[in-house]
């Protein structure tokens, strides 16, 4: 959570975090600066909730999401959704074998490179090569977002279908969704593989 809040001061003005009322203490445990960084205790039925709430709040135009169970190595990609146009942008990345069926997978239309044509949520049998793994939108996306929605990523094809603007960046790296106990061990034995001289690397995966 802290690494996140802290790449993203760098190209937000606030940082909102919904949150449940008990994380939120440990969430103001970190000491992050109040001034920038709002905790919402809350208690919601679905992502696009909590989301919605956080919107209504705010005067913002557009707003940046990031999950705080995900960790990006390599490119990073905050600095992309800060300065994109489009109405709602992804940052995407290549996916394993492993996470088939688990991520929210998209596809790019051929002749406009950037632009995303299609999204499949947590479908075993799609076959697109890039997920989205945090986003970007602004107020013409909320007009069609819905409390019911899971989360956000239903809001991409009722984007798409209204004529948005939704574009997609092909990230350089590895993502890794560490709400799984898996993914999260993977990300450990990637670190420690990868683990530059000096640096100090995380213990193996048990």
């Amino acid at each position: 959570m802290e690494r996140h809040v802290l790449q993203l001061l760098e190209v937000c003005e606030i940082v909102w975090i919904p949150t449940t009322p008990v994380n939120a203490q440990l969430i103001n445990s970190l000491c992050l600066d109040p001034e920038r960084v709002i905790t919402l205790p809350m208690t919601t039925m679905t992502m696009s909730e909590s989301v919605l709430r956080v919107t209504n709040l705010s005067s913002s135009d557009r707003f940046l999401l990031a999950m705080p169970d995900t960790f990006f190595a390599g490119e990073q990609p905050y600095s992309f959704l800060g300065s994109t146009g489009a109405d709602l942008s992804l940052a995407c990345w290549p996916i394993r074998s492993e996470q088939k069926g688990k991520l929210g997978q998209v596809e790019f239309d051929d002749l406009q490179h950037e632009a995303v044509i299609d999204s499949r949520d947590k479908d075993p049998n799609c076959e697109y090569d890039f997920f989205w793994g945090a986003m970007q939108f602004n107020r013409k996306v909320l007009e069609i977002a819905t409390l019911e929605s899971p989360h956000t990523g239903f809001w991409i094809n009722p984007s798409i279908a209204k004529g948005l603007t939704v574009h997609g960046k092909r990230m350089a790296g590895e993502y890794f969704d560490c709400g799984t106990v898996s993914e999260y061990f993977a990300m450990l034995d990637f670190m420690r593989n990868n683990a530059k001289p000096g640096e100090v690397s995380p213990g193996p995966a048990i």
